[in-house]
């Protein structure tokens, strides 16, 4: 049976997206008030960035849910056509733990793609995926951990800020990108008609 990836991909891109536009509200909340102010942030802006704190703490994990349920669906339909997987089936949602996430969910994903695309069609888009990911996650670690150890250094502290609420808001935007192209080719490819037209 067929696995249908379309709705779940749209659904987890929805989401990712999501997740992007709080980090870019973060960013700018953490320029205006944390960086280039001696003033705190009133009320209101108080408010907003709880709220928005709220959506990102339900976003992320839907976000996670829905494009691990993707890749799993597009995993299993991967099956039905020709092509060589170096991992199995469950490794599209084992392979997101710490240490190993580091590179089986890139060679999962670029596993459906060669299996799926038509000849020829170049895995780019899969490699800048994961390349801005792993920017983005590693950063966001790296920016918590230098959070801590400049807490007593106010001003490496703003810097850490700054360079932060540069970087991370371009990584995820650039991943989203790609992973749309991804889910989107993908999700196109794994159709209902063409996978049991191939298979």
């Amino acid at each position: 049976m067929v696995e249908h990836v379309r709705g779940v991909g749209v659904a987890g891109l929805v989401a990712v997206w999501v997740v992007v536009a709080t980090e870019v509200v973060f960013s700018v909340w953490s320029w205006f008030y944390l960086v280039t102010t001696d003033e705190g942030p009133g009320a209101v802006v108080t408010g907003v960035v709880d709220a928005v704190g709220g959506v990102s703490r339900v976003a992320r994990p839907v976000a996670a849910i829905l494009i691990v349920l993707w890749l799993w669906r597009a995993r299993s339909n991967a099956e039905r056509v020709p092509g060589r997987h170096r991992y199995g089936r469950g490794w599209a949602v084992w392979g997101w733990l710490p240490v190993v996430g580091l590179w089986v969910p890139r060679r999962v994903v670029a596993d459906v793609w060669a299996a799926c695309a038509p000849d020829g069609e170049p895995r780019a888009a899969v490699h800048r995926w994961w390349v801005l990911w792993l920017l983005y996650d590693l950063g966001g670690h790296a920016y918590f951990v230098l959070t801590l150890l400049t807490i007593q250094d106010p001003e490496t502290s703003r810097t850490v800020v700054r360079v932060a609420a540069v970087l991370l808001p371009v990584f995820a935007a650039g991943a989203a990108v790609f992973l749309t192209v991804v889910v989107r080719r993908i999700s196109g490819w794994q159709s209902v008609e063409t996978v049991e037209r191939v298979a």
